[in-house]
């Protein structure tokens, strides 16, 4: 039996991953930095290994990761997340007999960064918003054109976001990069492509119906959405792009949808993807055709929703009834009737992370991805 190395456990995307690698008949590994995780509870993994966070050592992290290859004989690296960024350091060093799932990390930078990411879509003539650097002449004349955005380039789960009205004064310039973008107004929605050497296997699109802080928790399926598959197809093609890629888009006046941000990476349009396309995707992608979609078309993540209804309950405007309708007509993201314990006990797993958040005021998404987001070299 050959075995896979899964490079983060925390999330429901990366239980996805272990699954589907399971079903296809390959033993799983999880390297995580938290003594608990979702994925730990699932009969799909075969062996948990604790590594230290990236964000605190990221040089034992990544030794880490090349022991857990020695020792478990692993043969395939597949990364999940934010984490990406620091596991992609170890592909050089992988033997030659170990495939990563993916780019390595020079190449995976530029999309990460959110600023390079928008000129490079922008010099390939794909539709960006106009994006310019904090303390720039033409920052200050976007702002003074209209609300904008204004984030760190290096940044994740709305973390620093910041919207500025027109005429206001932009923030104090800041040593790292920040970015100025103008606001759209439009829907919002995001797609999650599975890539190799170019072409786009296949790509969900979908929206966010219930988000709790900057994070979605329940998510729809999009069917033709031709706009954001063909923008996500062609930018696949022009970077020849092998892996996990997401785009977060927002409608501008014209009703066309503008990339604000690329995610190298699996976000929660994973959860739409049978097992199966999903296993033979990073399995075989040279021979997958297309991907193949789960029957519902609203998912979502149970405790987060439910912790959204408990706070809307009694407040007006928080959509109380929307939310209420999502959690009994969705289908929950992770739940199997032959795998019940992760989502039975999310909250034992998890616990780590929500004690942080209720202790710090950081909202969950910041949490869960503090200690393995990419801050740059010195973040």
């Amino acid at each position: 039996m050959k075995t896979a190395l899964v490079t983060l456990g925390r999330l429901p995307k990366g239980l996805d991953i272990c699954r589907a690698l399971s079903v296809a008949g390959w033993r799983v590994v999880v390297a995580e930095p938290s003594s608990k995780h979702l994925c730990g509870l699932s009969r799909s993994v075969s062996n948990s290994v604790a590594t230290p966070a990236p964000n605190h050592d990221a040089a034992a992290y990544q030794q880490a990761l090349l022991r857990i290859v020695a020792d478990e004989g692993v043969s395939l690296v597949v990364p999940v997340s934010e984490e990406i960024m620091h596991a992609s350091r170890i592909v050089p060093s992988l033997p030659d007999s170990v495939r990563w799932f993916g780019l390595d990390h020079d190449v995976l930078l530029p999309l990460h960064d959110k600023f390079r990411f928008n000129r490079l879509a922008a010099s390939l003539g794909l539709s960006v918003p106009q994006t310019d650097l904090l303390g720039s002449d033409a920052a200050r004349a976007l702002v003074a054109d209209g609300d904008v955005i204004v984030k760190p380039a290096l940044t994740c789960s709305g973390q620093g976001l910041e919207r500025v009205t027109k005429g206001a004064a932009l923030p104090d310039t800041r040593s790292e990069d920040i970015l100025v973008q103008r606001a759209l107004n439009g829907g919002h929605s995001s797609t999650f492509s599975i890539a190799h050497e170019g072409r786009a296997i296949g790509t969900v699109v979908y929206r966010p119906v219930v988000v709790s802080d900057t994070v979605a928790v329940a998510f729809e399926r999009l069917t033709g959405a031709v706009e954001q598959e063909n923008w996500a197809a062609r930018f696949i093609a022009e970077t020849q792009h092998t892996g996990f890629i997401s785009f977060d888009f927002v409608d501008n006046e014209d009703g066309a949808p503008c990339a604000i941000e690329c995610n190298p990476r699996a976000t929660s349009g994973i959860h739409f993807v049978t097992a199966d396309s999903l296993a033979s995707a990073i399995l075989e992608p040279e021979m997958r055709q297309a991907l193949a979609f789960r029957e519902p078309t609203v998912m979502h993540q149970f405790w987060p929703l439910l912790t959204e209804i408990q706070g809307s309950m009694f407040r007006r405007g928080r959509g109380y009834g929307h939310k209420m309708k999502t959690l009994l007509t969705g289908k929950e993201v992770n739940f199997a009737w032959r795998d019940p314990m992760p989502v039975i006990a999310q909250p034992y797993a998890a616990w780590d992370i929500m004690r942080r958040a209720m202790t710090s005021g950081e909202s969950f998404g910041e949490a869960a991805t503090l200690d393995i987001a990419w801050f740059g070299e010195n973040g």
